[in-house]
């Protein structure tokens, strides 16, 4: 089972109008000011990982979790930086269950752009994944297309949300939660340093911000109501695959 994500109607326009696009056709149209998307909500969604439906729209809030809210916001709503970009199953320093967390949030479509992703290892999170040849045979050609034989978890920037269980307690669970996540322009950007890197993401209150909404019933149902894990966004060079 997959968790929807819901977002606001101006989110799912933007959606909706670069999804097929590729890498290439999606910058072109940043190249003029006419037609540039890259400011419009739900441009940097993780379409690749999320369920996303348009929020209905007679929704009740029954938590909202915003910068506005200082230090409880910050405490509660987080971008770890051991968990961005690419890991793997094995990797050494995941929480407790992340796999089915992640899975059931926003689990990935492995597609020919991750091929050689294993080179691209968070940081963190990096160890020495083995290669399998595709298709299980001619093991002892050197030529031969290999694979990872761990999982690929995430390729995205991850979003951990802690502690929600207490406070949805009582609440009607067709009733939702509102995350406002925050868009880090370099770590976003169009190379792999800002994804690879130990910098942490910035959480600028006057930056630009996504907003998505979880389900009451659906974060109950999670594997772990206390914690949260989406894939929430993708990077611009994401689509545009990985090269050793």
């Amino acid at each position: 089972m997959q968790a929807t994500i819901f977002i606001p109607p101006e989110a799912m326009k933007t959606v909706e109008a670069i999804r097929s696009l590729d890498y290439y056709d999606r910058l072109s149209l940043n190249d003029d000011a006419a037609t540039d998307l890259a400011a419009a909500p739900g441009y940097f969604l993780n379409t690749d990982a999320l369920h996303i439906a348009e929020l209905p729209a007679f929704a009740r809030i029954a938590v909202s979790l915003s910068p506005a809210q200082s230090e409880a916001y910050w405490q509660t709503v987080t971008a770890p930086a051991e968990l961005r970009g690419v890991v793997y199953a094995g990797a050494p320093h995941l929480p407790p269950h992340y796999g089915d967390i992640i899975r059931y949030w926003s689990p990935i479509t492995v597609s020919d752009f991750h091929q050689n992703a294993v080179y691209y290892q968070n940081v963190h999170n990096a160890y020495l994944v083995q290669l399998t040849v595709a298709g299980g045979s001619n093991a002892a050609d050197p030529y031969a297309e290999r694979m990872p034989a761990d999982d690929l978890l995430t390729d995205g920037i991850v979003f951990s949300i802690k502690g929600l269980a207490a406070r949805l307690k009582g609440c009607d669970p067709q009733h939702f939660v509102e995350v406002s996540i925050p868009i880090d322009p370099v770590i976003l950007g169009i190379e792999h340093d800002g994804l690879r890197s130990t910098e942490e993401y910035s959480f600028d209150t006057m930056g630009q911000w996504e907003r998505i909404y979880l389900r009451v019933a659906d974060i109950m149902s999670s594997p772990n109501p206390n914690h949260v894990a989406i894939s929430a966004l993708r990077s611009e060079f994401q689509d545009y695959g990985y090269v050793y």
